[in-house]
């Protein structure tokens, strides 16, 4: 009986030192991940990771990492002058994390390592001010679970949030923020979304309440590492509703199902391709209204050159000043325009005035020497060929060029001092209107076809075409009046 009693107790012992080495080697694998996971996320140039402190420990560790942002751009209209800040993150250790149980809510199972971070209030300004927000609630939870292999799932969580009298603020109503991500090892592919089902904002104004609604926000991301170590696949960000009131005017805005798609494509074993598309199901402005998409493609990018000025783009926020940084980018770009690129630009609408239709398509090419610095025009030597067409109902172009014309005779009245009728501003806008578009119809520069004004644009052999007349690119040299001033002619010529 004793014999089987010793031989138990050696059993649990080695059950106990096995227990501890595999967390403490799990402790080391923790510290590894994380610093990867700093070299990750600093690639993108924009944001830099850095360690303030990590103490590991047996069972657990704990570390505060900064996060550099870069800072907008002096003059701008963002309410945060400095938007870095600094993460605390409480990490468990494997191969059973019992000690991040009653912390995360992750029930104990086999994994790595199990971290919980949050915002380090005293970080920055806007943190303290959060934190002020919400009180003895943490604004932020991000909870993941990392396996053995460094793959990581991670549940992100903002709580809902009601102010009112807040600054510039009356009253905010956030119904908070639920999110989760799966990240492949070595950040092979990333899966995930974030959702708000609402956000509500008003305003203070003298004059009127500024107002902004949105409902169903949704992020979703669903990408994978593949050649050149680009990510392939696509993201995207919708909105169900959106709705805003101008503070002067009290007009609404009123956009519902707006979508933005980003997408990035293995083209053949040497280029790739990107498209972005962004559209909306119904759009209101003041008492118009109507729907819309916009397009743009980018074909034949070669890929290591993409990659290149990724590495570029990273090093230059290292080093702002480098003086080579100009010289490393044009070579970048001499490299990418060999492959020669392609550029689409897809535009249609349908509002309450009328239809719009447009295509833009641009072909590029390498060129041997471009100085534009000096001559701006040179830069034309990268444009092997391109085409544009433009349709648009009569009485859109009527109505919008008009109603431009009326706001410019209204300021200039206003600047004058004078008072004027707004049935004298209509009739008189509508006059000049019709005067400024027989002018570029007798020059050629539209064609009206039935009830749409129509233009189309070719641009090839370094000579531009406008409904098939050519439009001189550089003054004549001739010694006339238009090369001495510089003067660009207001009509094609004529066949």
């Amino acid at each position: 009986m004793k014999k089987w009693l010793g031989v138990i107790v050696a059993i649990l012992v080695l059950a106990v030192i096995g227990m501890l080495g595999a967390t403490y080697w799990s402790g080391a694998q923790a510290e590894r991940w994380y610093e990867e996971a700093l070299v990750e996320g600093s690639k993108s140039g924009n944001v830099k990771l850095s360690t303030v402190r990590y103490q590991r420990g047996l069972f657990s560790s704990q570390a505060v990492t900064r996060v550099d942002v870069a800072k907008p751009p002096e003059g701008g209209d963002s309410t945060i002058s400095d938007p870095s800040f600094s993460i605390r993150q409480d990490i468990y250790h494997g191969p059973l994390p019992l000690a991040g149980r009653e912390a995360t809510g992750i029930p104990v199972q086999w994994a790595g390592a199990v971290v919980r971070a949050t915002l380090d209030l005293d970080s920055s300004a806007w943190t303290r001010e959060l934190a002020k927000w919400y009180g003895s609630q943490e604004p932020v939870v991000a909870i993941l679970k990392i396996a053995f292999d460094g793959a990581s799932d991670t549940q992100i969580t903002m709580p809902p949030l009601a102010l009112k009298d807040i600054e510039e603020v009356q009253s905010l109503l956030f119904s908070g923020l639920q999110g989760q991500f799966r990240v492949a090892a070595h950040s092979a592919a990333v899966q995930g979304n974030l959702t708000v089902a609402s956000l509500e904002a008003v305003g203070k104004s003298a004059a009127a309440s500024e107002q902004i609604k949105l409902k169903d926000l949704t992020m979703t991301i669903n990408q994978h590492k593949g050649a050149f170590d680009l990510l392939f696949g696509e993201s995207s960000f919708k909105v169900g509703e959106l709705r805003a009131q101008d503070p002067a005017t009290g007009a609404p805005f009123i956009v519902t199902n707006l979508s933005m798609t980003g997408s990035l494509s293995q083209q053949n074993p040497q280029q790739v391709a990107g498209e972005v598309l962004l559209k909306a199901d119904r759009m209101t402005v003041d008492q118009q209204s109507g729907t819309g998409s916009l397009r743009l493609a980018l074909h034949n990018l070669d890929g290591s050159t993409i990659e290149q000025l990724q590495q570029w783009q990273q090093k230059v926020s290292n080093n702002p000043d480098d003086p080579q940084a100009l010289n490393e980018l044009l070579k970048a770009v001499k490299a990418l325009l060999h492959g020669k690129p392609e550029l689409i630009l897809d535009t249609q609408a349908n509002l309450t005035q009328g239809d719009w239709q447009g295509q833009l398509t641009l072909n590029f090419q390498d060129f041997e020497h471009i100085d534009f610095l000096q001559d701006p025009s040179s830069l034309l030597a990268a444009l092997e060929k391109g085409s544009a067409e433009v349709v648009a109902s009569k009485k859109l172009v009527e109505t919008v060029l008009a109603d431009t014309i009326g706001e410019e005779l209204q300021a200039q009245a206003e600047g004058q001092d004078q008072s004027v009728s707004e049935e004298a501003l209509q009739s008189m806008a509508a006059i000049q209107a019709n005067q400024q578009l027989q002018e570029l119809a007798a020059a050629g520069f539209i064609r009206l076809e039935g009830d749409h004004y129509k233009t189309t644009a070719r641009f090839e052999g370094g000579k531009l075409f406008v409904n098939d007349q050519e439009i001189p690119l550089m003054p004549p040299i001739d010694g006339g009046d238009h090369a001495l001033e510089g003067e660009i002619p207001t009509e094609p010529a004529r066949p």
